[in-house]
């Protein structure tokens, strides 16, 4: 079984349609999105109808919280409170409803989806988490592998001999898995990357074959960056896509 998973879209309908472009030519099974679909970008109403329309499950991200509670904006900066409240007076009652109704986590096929990080924190980030408990966590998941967000870098951690092992993961893409091991992996972000490399990025993960791939997509950032001025959402935003 090959899965694919996306994430931190934060409405780029340009990357996500070139992301899905990229998986329906990889022979996926399946397809799910760990939340944060909307914030930042120009194009969130055209995120959700995508997912809608492809029947992908989502999670509940940090930005979708601030839609479900609005005293929940002050959790966020100035540049990205401005996005969503602007963001979010321009959704449909179709993908205000859509986002209302999120999940938390997801768990399916022995893996568990979740925005933040396990059980199924769509705020807590990975790089805040003290390696004791990392380890403790793992070792009560009830699935093998956790997919996380939030950070938009892709990461790759494994539960071993009772610690945390970090898997360095700049300049390679392709990670074999120990199949009696659990692993935590972070998908990065298909709208707005911080890794330091522009093209969109996503996870494939194929069961028999036990490979965690990382996906590098390109698209025209050029096109996003004009959609984010136009939409006169915050040009820090445009900026970071830019410098990634």
């Amino acid at each position: 079984m090959r899965i694919a998973v996306i994430s931190d879209i934060h409405g780029n309908a340009t990357a996500l349609r070139e992301v899905l472009r990229d998986i329906d030519d990889s022979a996926v099974d399946h397809t799910y999105c760990l939340g944060d679909n909307i914030g930042y970008g120009p194009e969130p109403e055209d995120v959700i109808r995508i997912l809608l329309e492809r029947s992908i499950p989502s999670v509940t991200g940090n930005h979708e919280l601030a839609l479900k509670d609005p005293d929940f904006l002050v959790w966020f900066n100035p540049a990205a409170r401005q996005s969503l409240e602007k963001t979010m007076a321009g959704l449909s009652d179709r993908s205000r409803n859509c986002l209302a109704s999120l999940p938390d986590y997801i768990s399916a096929f022995n893996c568990r989806f979740v925005h933040g990080f396990p059980p199924d924190s769509p705020t807590n980030y990975l790089f805040e988490m003290a390696p004791a408990d990392m380890a403790r966590i793992i070792s009560e998941m009830t699935e093998r592998i956790c997919f996380i967000g939030h950070t938009h870098e892709p990461a790759l951690l494994v539960y071993k001999e009772g610690g945390i092992e970090r898997i360095p993961v700049d300049g390679e893409r392709i990670f074999p898995l120990e199949p009696d091991l659990s692993y935590i992996v972070n998908a990065g972000s298909v709208g707005q990357p911080r890794d330091g490399s522009c093209p969109a990025k996503y996870v494939l993960y194929d069961s028999e074959s036990e490979i965690i791939e990382i996906r590098h997509v390109d698209y025209d950032v050029s096109d996003t960056v004009r959609k984010i001025h136009a939409a006169g959402l915050p040009g820090r935003h445009a900026n970071r896509l830019l410098r990634s």
